[in-house]
């Protein structure tokens, strides 16, 4: 199973979607996305409440999609379920300052905490920050603390199991701050369960130069055997 997470960073989605299907996703979290011109099980559609921008869950093939009871809060963590050949949980990320990107994150984290310890969860999106972005003197680690609340439910970032890095210490960025080379930045992730993982994981950043005209994110690729 293939799971792509994106920031297409808006403009025209038939252009964003044509470029994400060369990756064969199943499931993709598509970040800063425009509404689109209807929802089905294929397609679910979660506005920002602060822009036209939102999240786009979509699948492909054989996987369907379905809305799951949503917590009152702005949509920067949103639950969906998954089903089809794997059924599983999905959240899907895409922070803004809601009121802060920290809260927004851990908000959203605390209100599904028993949805991501009753089954097979996975979180995925443009989460805007990195536990690297703690500072050492920082008296409460703020990614820290959601980032381990993610372990302690079973769930591993696939891009640093895949390459054995720890948080922080990323060689490849998933985005460059106004597309700026120098200004390299990894805040794109995708967590699945540890089982998973131990059965088969595949991870690749695809940051050629098609991509960077696209969106200043490079999609994060996610393949695990389940």
């Amino acid at each position: 199973m293939r799971v792509v997470a994106w920031n297409c960073c808006r403009g025209p989605m038939a252009t964003k979607v044509s470029a994400l299907e060369t990756l064969q996703p199943d499931i993709a979290v598509i970040s800063e996305a425009l509404e689109p011109e209807q929802e089905s099980n294929h397609l679910l559609w979660f506005p920002s409440n602060a822009s036209r921008l939102g999240i786009q869950v979509r699948s492909f093939g054989a996987y369907k999609l379905k809305r799951l009871k949503a917590a009152v809060l702005p949509n920067c963590v949103v639950p969906v379920r998954v089903s089809g050949p794997v059924g599983f949980n999905l959240l899907a990320v895409w922070t803004w300052p809601a009121p802060s990107y920290t809260k927004a994150f851990l908000n959203g984290l605390s209100a599904y905490d028993a949805l991501l310890r009753r089954g097979p969860t996975v979180v995925a999106g443009d989460f805007n920050g990195n536990p690297g972005f703690d500072k050492p003197k920082q008296r409460v680690k703020w990614w820290t603390d959601g980032f381990s609340r993610l372990q302690d439910a079973g769930l591993v970032s696939g891009y640093h199991e895949f390459n054995r890095v720890a948080f922080g210490a990323e060689p490849h960025a998933t985005h460059h701050f106004l597309r700026k080379p120098e200004r390299p930045f990894h805040i794109d992730f995708c967590f699945v369960p540890r089982d998973w993982v131990a059965k088969s994981l595949e991870v690749q950043i695809a940051a050629g130069p098609e991509w960077r005209v696209r969106s200043d994110h490079f999609p994060l690729v996610v393949d695990t055997r389940v």
